[in-house]
């Protein structure tokens, strides 16, 4: 009695494991569409099991009319009404519905294919993950030069039959390509690297970089190769005439005297000064301390929408600088500290001298002078006779 009984709680638990397993296969569903769009259509399967969708835009066309009239169908028989045309398949696994493409290999012909009689045709599997060693889902892996290919599954494994000597090519959006040639290996696992591609030229936005091409915002750039093509002696000297709607004067003709900076005229009675962000920190008191050769960019924030991160202090405009940081050497002088001196010197010649007088016809004004008020002369006619002119300290002070 008691081995029935044991051999029945057997059975029910097999039973009822073999029920949760097609739970989600036998799920109930509705759909009545006419010409509707894929998306509208999948996301109310979702919304009806309670999964949840995961598939590529690259694979999968949103915008796809389909027409389905269903009423409590099998979730396996919708998905299978609604995919297969389209080439693709479905795997439930997780609370979530993969959609991905059927694998190319079923749907070749014998002329595709060689026979698995020939000696020539190797079984090559494996999977294709990431940097971080995550699987990539719906990686292509394809034989250049013929229509064989597959895709990989959501745990990234794929399996393929291709002629000895080909070469296989793994691919995916936002990766390298990566290519070998097939001879006697089963087994390839591939990590695809991130493809590192040469981006237009970017500016800073306060809290991060942009393509300038995709900023919409008031924003002026002056690189480092335009601040050093005159050498100046200041930051602020070196975007004159750079920048539109930046007004920049110098307070006296004193050479490396302070300049003035207005950003679209004077927006206050008070302090007209723009704000300095250099490398991320805000800086008071001006940047006087920089080297124009240690910048690598500078850029002008110059109206409310892209200077608005920094608030109040912004109101005058923004100039965020970014310096130069170290890169790394190569080559024989990997490791090693390069020091770079630069150095540049400059005068100033008066445009026009004051017209002074000599020594004698000094001493002549002042004895005149004292006449006038009823003095006797200063200086006598054998004083003013043996002097000579004297020196000419115009001459003395610019030589």
């Amino acid at each position: 009695m008691g081995k029935i009984l044991s051999g029945k709680r057997v059975m029910l638990l097999l039973g009822i494991f073999l029920f949760s397993l097609s739970v989600s296969s036998a799920q109930k569903v509705s759909a009545n569409y006419t010409k509707t769009n894929l998306k509208t259509v999948l996301e109310s399967i979702s919304k009806q099991t309670g999964y949840t969708l995961a598939y590529s835009k690259e694979v999968v066309n949103l915008s796809d009319e389909v027409t389905i009239h269903v009423t409590d169908g099998e979730l396996s028989d919708v998905l299978e009404t609604l995919l297969s045309p389209r080439n693709l398949g479905y795997e439930i696994k997780d609370g979530k519905i993969y959609i991905l493409y059927k694998s190319r290999e079923k749907q070749l012909t014998s002329m595709d294919v060689p026979s698995p009689q020939q000696n020539n045709v190797q079984s090559v599997s494996g999977i294709v993950t990431d940097q971080n060693g995550e699987p990539i889902i719906g990686a292509n892996i394809s034989v250049v030069g013929t229509t064989m290919g597959t895709i990989t599954d959501v745990d990234g494994k794929y399996s393929i039959n291709v002629p000895r000597g080909s070469v296989l090519r793994f691919s995916y959006i936002g990766y390298v390509d990566q290519e070998f040639t097939i001879t006697n290996q089963t087994t390839l696992n591939v990590i695809l690297q991130e493809n590192a591609e040469l981006l237009d030229e970017l500016v800073v936005i306060g809290y991060g970089v942009q393509k300038k091409s995709v900023v919409t915002a008031a924003i002026s750039r002056v690189t480092s190769e335009e601040l050093n093509t005159a050498r100046p002696s200041r930051v602020e000297d070196a975007l004159k005439g750079k920048v539109s709607g930046v007004q920049i004067t110098q307070s006296s003709g004193h050479p490396g005297a302070e300049s003035k900076v207005r950003i679209r005229g004077i927006g206050t009675v008070n302090n007209s000064d723009p704000l300095y962000i250099v490398d991320g920190m805000p800086v008071d008191g001006g940047i006087n301390y920089l080297n124009p050769v240690d910048i690598q960019s500078v850029e002008v924030l110059k109206d409310a929408a892209s200077a608005a991160i920094y608030g109040a202090r912004a109101a005058n405009g923004v100039i965020l600088i970014t310096t130069k940081s170290g890169e790394g050497a190569i080559g024989a002088a990997a490791g090693r500290p390069l020091i770079n001196y630069d150095f540049n010197y400059g005068w100033q010649n008066p445009w026009k001298k004051k017209s002074v007088l000599n020594a004698q016809e000094y001493m002549i004004i002042m004895n005149e002078a004292q006449i006038n008020d009823g003095n006797l002369p200063r200086y006598s006619f054998d004083q003013i006779s043996n002097q000579i002119k004297g020196t000419d300290w115009q001459d003395e002070t610019f030589n």
